[in-house]
C-alpha cells in the first residue's frame, strides 16, 4: 500500500465542520447555501473513504461520535426521502422536460452520501452505542429501503439494461434515481447487519424494533433467497461491489460469499442466536417455515468461508426437526416512537406545493450567472481528483489498478487490455456519468 496519504480536506477543517454541523432545512434545498452544505457532507464522505482505504485512524468517525452528530446523518437521509416523496413529483409537474438535471441529481445523491457516512461510521460498536433514540428512526428508514428491493413495485423493476441512445434528461435522471436508491438499499443491509452484530449493546427498544416490529430475520432470509446483489446481463453474471458498481463475476467464484451476503448471514446469526435478542423474537410456524429454507444455502463452501455459521446451521436444524421453540416472554420494554420523519412531515404539512414552486426557480433557473455559481459549487464537491486511492482494483481481473477511465473517472483498470475487454459493458454507464456531469 502506498504511504502517500492525501487529504480531501485538512483534519482541522473536518473537525470544525463536524463540530458545527446542524440539520439542513428542507425549504432551502436548491439554494447556494444548501449546496454548500451538500459539498461539506460530500468532502466528509470522501475523507472517510480515504481513511478506511488506507487503514488510517478514522478521525471522521471519531468526531461524529465525540460531537454526537450521527443523528444529523440519519436526519439528512430521511429528509431527502421525504423530499423525494412530497416535492420531487411536484417539481416534475412544473417542468416535464428539464434541460439540466444535475442539480436535481445532487439532491438525490445527498441521501446516498448521508447513508454512506452512516455505513462507514456504524461499523464500530461505540458509534452504535452512541445512537440512542434516533436508532429507531434509522431502523425504520433502513428497513423501508431494504423492503423496496425485496418487494419492488412493478414500475420499479430493474430496467438499467434497457438504455436508449435518445434518452431525455428526465429519463436519465429517473434511471439514475433508481440506481442511487438501489445503492442506498444495499448500504442499509450493512447498517442493519451492524446493528444485529452488536445486539448486546443495543437498548431493548431498539432490539424490539428490529425483531418484533420489523421482523428483520425474515427480511434477511428473503435477501438470502433473492440475492439482489447478483444479476445476469446478456448471459454474464454480475455482482454488486462495495464501491457501488456492477462487476463481472469471475469464473470459479460463483460460490464466493460477497461482503454484502456475509453481512446478511452475520446479522441473522447474531439476532437469532443471541440470548438477549431471542427474548423479543417469538418463532411462529410462519417464521419457522421461512427460516428453515436457509439450510439449503448453508452448504460446506459457505461454512468454509464463514465458520461461525456452523452453530447457526445447527440451530436451524433443531428448529426444523422440533418445530418448537421454548416459550419465553419478553421483559417489560417502554415503547419509544421514532420522531424524525413525523417531525419533518408535520412541519411542512400543506406546504409541499408552495415549496415545490419556490424550488423550481432554483432547479429550472434561467439565470445564467446563478447556474454557473451552482455549477462551480458542485464541481468542487464532485472533484474526484481529490479522492486518490492507491488500492483500487481492476473491474475486470480484480488485480491492483492504477489507471482510471479518463472520461467518467469512476472505473479502474490494471491496463489497456482489461479496459478494452470491459468497454462494451462500461460504455453506456460511462456516457451516462459523463453527461450527468456536463
Amino acid at each position: 500500500m502506498s504511504q502517500n496519504f492525501e487529504y480531501v480536506i485538512p483534519p482541522w477543517e473536518a473537525e470544525m465542520i463536524i463540530k458545527d454541523l446542524s440539520p439542513s432545512n428542507l425549504e432551502e434545498i436548491g439554494t447556494k447555501l444548501w449546496f454548500e452544505y451538500h459539498k461539506k457532507l460530500m468532502h466528509l464522505s470522501q475523507q472517510s473513504v480515504l481513511e478506511i482505504t488506507h487503514m488510517r485512524e478514522e478521525t471522521i468517525k471519531e468526531w461524529f461520535v465525540t460531537f454526537q452528530k450521527i443523528p444529523i446523518l440519519i436526519f439528512e437521509a430521511i429528509q431527502i426521502s421525504v423530499w423525494k416523496q412530497k416535492i420531487f413529483p411536484r417539481l416534475l409537474e412544473l417542468d416535464e422536460e428539464p434541460s439540466n438535471t444535475f442539480m436535481l441529481y445532487s439532491v438525490l445523491y445527498h441521501e446516498s452520501i448521508a447513508v454512506s457516512l452512516l455505513e462507514n461510521i456504524l461499523y464500530h460498536s461505540d458509534s452504535i452505542e452512541s445512537l440512542e433514540d434516533p436508532s429507531l428512526d434509522l431502523i425504520d428508514y433502513a428497513v423501508s429501503c431494504i423492503t423496496e428491493i425485496i418487494f419492488p413495485k412493478e414500475q420499479d423493476q430493474d430496467d438499467s439494461n434497457n438504455i436508449k441512445e435518445d434518452q431525455s434528461c428526465l429519463e436519465e435522471l429517473l434511471l439514475k434515481k433508481k440506481e442511487i436508491e438501489f445503492d442506498i438499499s444495499i448500504k442499509c443491509i450493512s447498517i442493519i447487519g451492524y446493528l444485529g452484530s452488536f445486539a448486546d449493546s443495543l437498548p431493548l427498544a431498539t432490539l424490539k424494533r428490529l425483531l418484533s416490529t420489523h421482523d428483520v430475520p425474515y427480511l434477511f432470509a428473503q435477501l438470502i433467497e433473492l440475492r439482489p446483489w447478483i444479476k445476469v446481463v446478456d448471459g454474464t453474471r454480475m455482482i454488486y461491489s462495495t464501491i457501488g458498481v456492477w462487476e463481472k463475476l469471475k469464473e470459479g467464484e460463483e460460490d464466493k460469499v460477497s461482503k454484502i451476503e456475509g453481512q446478511v448471514w452475520f446479522g441473522l446469526r447474531e439476532l437469532l442466536l443471541n440470548p438477549k435478542a431471542a427474548t423479543y423474537y417469538q418463532v411462529s410456524e410462519f417464521r419457522i417455515s421461512a427460516l428453515a429454507k436457509l439450510q439449503k444455502y448453508l452448504h460446506e463452501r459457505v461454512l468454509d468461508q464463514i465458520p461461525p455459521l456452523v452453530d447457526f446451521r445447527r440451530w436451524l436444524s433443531c428448529l426444523n426437526v422440533t418445530s418448537q421453540v421454548p416459550d419465553s416472554k419478553p421483559g417489560f420494554c417502554v415503547e419509544i416512537i421514532p420522531q424524525i420523519r413525523s417531525s419533518i412531515v408535520d412541519k411542512y404539512k400543506k406546504k409541499w406545493k408552495k415549496i415545490a414552486e419556490q424550488q423550481s426557480e432554483y432547479f429550472f433557473a434561467k439565470n445564467i450567472e446563478y447556474v454557473q455559481n451552482m455549477a462551480q459549487v458542485l464541481s468542487e464537491a464532485y472533484d474526484l481528483d481529490k479522492l486518490v486511492i492507491d488500492d483500487n482494483k481492476c473491474v475486470v481481473c480484480r488485480s491492483l489498478a492504477n489507471k482510471r477511465c479518463s472520461k467518467c473517472k469512476k472505473v479502474w483498470y490494471c491496463g489497456r487490455e482489461c479496459q478494452v475487454k470491459d468497454w462494451t459493458t462500461h460504455k453506456n454507464e460511462c456516457e451516462k456519468i459523463s453527461k450527468d456531469r456536463d
